[in-house]
Formats: C-alpha cells, sequence, structure tokens
C-alpha cells in the first residue's frame, strides 16, 4: 500500500446502468470483494474491514442467516457475536436474524456467555473499561405460562455464570420496560434474546449513530447498522452518518 493516499482495488464489476435495482448480479462481485478483503487481513496489512449495506436476499440466498455468519464460515470461528455499538450504549441480541418461530429452539446458556465474554473483552482491550451488562427476559414481563420457561431455564443459569467470572450483570429485565434514561445511563450495554427486541429501541434512540461491529473473529469487522434502502437507490438521499462512524470508529482504535 502507498502511505497518505487513499488505495484503490479495482473488483470488477460489468453493469449497464450505474443505479440499477438490486439483484443476483452482484452477488460474484460482492464475493470478489470479501476474497480480497480477507486475503489483506490473513496477511495483517489492515486493521480491520468495513463493509456497506449488503441485500442478503440475493447475496447470501438463504444459506447464511447474515453477513455475520458469513464472515465466521469463511473465518471457521463458530459463535460470532452482534454488537450495535455507540459510545453511549450498545445492544446485543443473542440470536441474529433469526425467523421469531425459531428463537426459542436456538437459544442456548453457552451463546449467552459466549457473547457477554466477546464483548466484556472488546470493551477491556479497546476501551479499558469494564463493561456493565443488562440481560433482558425472552418472554413478557419475563413471565410464561409454561411450567418452566426460558428465563429459569436457560437466562438466569447464564447470568449466574457470568456472575461467578467477575462480569458486572444483571437481569433478566423485562424489555418493555428497560430503555428508559435512567437505564441507559447505568448500563453500558443491553443483550436480548432476538434481534428486533434490542435493535429496534436502539436505532429509534440511536438513529444512524451506531455501527454493526462482530466480536468473535480473527479481526474486527464493522459496518453501518442498517440494510439496504431500495427507494433511495440513485437519490443521493441516504444519510451517510453510521458509515461514517464507521470510519471513525477504526480512527479512534487503531
Amino acid at each position: 500500500f502507498e502511505k497518505n493516499c487513499l488505495n484503490v482495488i479495482d473488483v470488477k464489476y460489468k453493469f449497464k446502468k450505474t443505479f440499477d435495482k438490486v439483484s443476483s448480479n452482484s452477488k460474484v462481485y460482492i464475493k470478489n470483494c470479501f476474497a480480497i478483503a480477507l486475503k489483506l487481513l490473513q496477511k495483517g496489512d489492515v486493521v480491520g474491514l468495513i463493509n456497506g449495506p449488503i441485500s442478503k436476499k440475493y447475496f447470501l440466498e438463504k444459506k447464511y442467516l447474515g453477513i455475520t455468519e458469513y464472515l465466521a464460515s469463511k473465518t471457521k470461528i463458530k459463535d460470532p457475536t452482534m454488537l450495535i455499538y455507540n459510545k453511549n450504549f450498545a445492544v446485543c441480541p443473542i440470536t441474529t436474524h433469526l425467523p421469531i418461530n425459531q428463537v426459542c429452539k436456538k437459544l442456548k446458556k453457552n451463546k449467552i456467555i459466549s457473547d457477554v465474554l466477546n464483548i466484556n473483552n472488546f470493551y477491556k482491550n479497546y476501551f479499558k473499561i469494564k463493561p456493565n451488562f443488562a440481560i433482558l427476559g425472552l418472554n413478557p414481563h419475563c413471565e410464561t405460562i409454561d411450567e418452566v420457561g426460558e428465563e429459569k431455564k436457560i437466562i438466569i443459569p447464564a447470568i449466574k455464570y457470568l456472575s461467578n467470572k467477575r462480569i458486572s450483570i444483571k437481569g433478566p429485565f423485562s424489555a418493555d420496560t428497560f430503555f428508559s434514561k435512567k437505564n441507559l445511563d447505568d448500563y453500558d450495554v443491553a443483550v436480548g434474546m432476538y434481534h428486533d427486541q434490542v435493535l429496534t429501541p436502539m436505532k429509534t434512540i440511536f438513529n444512524f449513530n451506531a455501527i454493526n461491529v462482530t466480536l468473535g473473529l480473527p479481526f474486527l469487522r464493522v459496518s453501518p447498522d442498517h440494510g439496504i434502502n431500495i427507494t433511495m437507490l440513485g437519490k443521493n438521499r441516504s444519510d451517510p452518518q453510521s458509515l461514517i462512524s464507521s470510519i471513525n470508529f477504526f480512527k479512534k482504535i487503531k
């Protein structure tokens, strides 16, 4: 690489129209981009990876839940962690882009433990702080009509294990009342059991001023905390704040 300039690698992409509709035509181009990026990361020439919004529908073709899992498979990592991060607050969904009717089946004690430990190490290594974790329950008000709910079977045992490992952690909290200003001030990270449980309030509070960080990989991967917006394609109306935040994040930690 040349220093003090922007180095560009020309990855070939044949298209007829510059701002064409999103389709499977870009699949090979995106795959080649990731292959080059992973090669550079393996060589140790770069600090980390930032990718822009990608259509999971056309690129992943239902083979992976998301780009988080795609990169994990390419680096042979079993349990990556999705963290939606703002310097004032962050959230983590234990299950990511998973249909809601499959969440209970995939919710595991060990996954909660793995994600919390990954996030704890992230804050410790890059910001030199011990984060305060709030763990949300799965069911409304952390209650269920079942004899034993997920809170007692899975979530509370994970919290007890992590507390014994001297992680600053409390819960489970009812998700419908957790995101108050006081709790946002008292905690650094809220860990939810499924995607929309924590991403909906996070995006409502911080809008585009947050980034998606993948932890547990051999490198840091960052992307904007939102997906593609086909209705704005080619209209110069998209908000770049999350991409700018992604770039500034690496400037702060390098």
